[in-house]
């Protein structure tokens, strides 16, 4: 009690020395720092809790009738949705947001990364395609932006247009501290020269894999490995099920997918390893 009435003398007598602080009211203080924690969750690939964190989020400034923090907060749950792997769930939350509600990049840019994971490279084309007509010179989104239209390209099977797109985003990030959208880009660097047929595939998956690893992202680390054992199987000489590194690819990916509860790359990585007789 003592240190309460402490703070408050404290704050009075500052009070005197300065004009006054602006202090956030007490419920949207809360929902702020919900909002905080769960964006501290997502960095560290704690998905399910991040979910929940910004669902409540979501709901705390619905209550006190704050549009743009909700609005905020529904664009982050979309991210986590994305994230797991549930993406027609997050393009049925993304058909919800009325017009002018969120920053219309944003959710342009989600729309295109949800449009890719559900095979739908053609419409994810045309969204993307609309994005960078919204993307300036200097849009802060320019590298996310070459990834997602270079995996469009990689879906449509035209691998010289995503590795270009690789390289620019990787050019783009060079004098940014972006390291999950470096990792991204190293990735689809390395799915464009495996569909190219490059032997080097194997090099810029290894620099996915290293930065994902630092930043301690499951769903990225086991994507890398994936990523591995498909350049493995191909390129392992004179193996014709693509040799052991195929196969201990596969299977840390599989680890690392039942282990963070990553069902799509889980199913994924099994049946690559039924695939080469494992």
């Amino acid at each position: 009690m003592r240190a309460k009435w402490g703070l408050l003398l404290l704050v009075a007598v500052v009070g005197c020395a300065s004009p006054p602080r602006p202090v956030d009211p007490p419920l949207l203080k809360a929902a702020l720092e919900v909002e905080s924690d769960g964006a501290k969750r997502y960095q560290r690939g704690d998905l399910a809790v991040a979910e929940r964190r910004f669902a409540e989020a979501m709901r705390r400034f619905a209550g006190i009738d704050d549009v743009a923090g909700s609005a905020r907060n529904r664009l982050h749950l979309i991210r986590v949705k994305l994230a797991q792997g549930r993406a027609a769930v997050a393009l049925e939350m993304l058909d919800g947001i009325p017009p002018g509600l969120a920053e219309e990049l944003d959710v342009l840019l989600l729309r295109g990364q949800a449009l890719l994971a559900l095979d739908r490279a053609a419409d994810a084309g045309q969204v993307l395609d609309h994005a960078a007509g919204r993307c300036g010179a200097d849009c802060a989104a320019g590298a996310s932006l070459e990834i997602l239209r270079g995996r469009a390209s990689l879906r449509r099977g035209e691998a010289p247009a995503a590795r270009a797109h690789a390289e620019r985003g990787l050019a783009l990030l060079r004098e940014r501290d972006e390291p999950r959208e470096l990792g991204n880009a190293w990735r689809l660097l390395a799915a464009a020269r495996l569909a190219g047929g490059e032997a080097t595939a194997l090099a810029a998956a290894q620099a996915a894999l290293d930065i994902d690893r630092r930043l301690a992202l499951p769903e990225k680390i086991a994507r890398d490995w994936l990523l591995i054992g498909d350049i493995q199987r191909r390129y392992a000489p004179g193996q014709a099920s693509g040799g052991n590194d195929a196969r201990l690819a596969y299977a840390r990916a599989l680890e690392i997918a039942e282990a963070a509860g990553l069902k799509e790359i889980s199913l994924i990585a099994s049946q690559a390893l039924q695939a080469i007789g494992m």
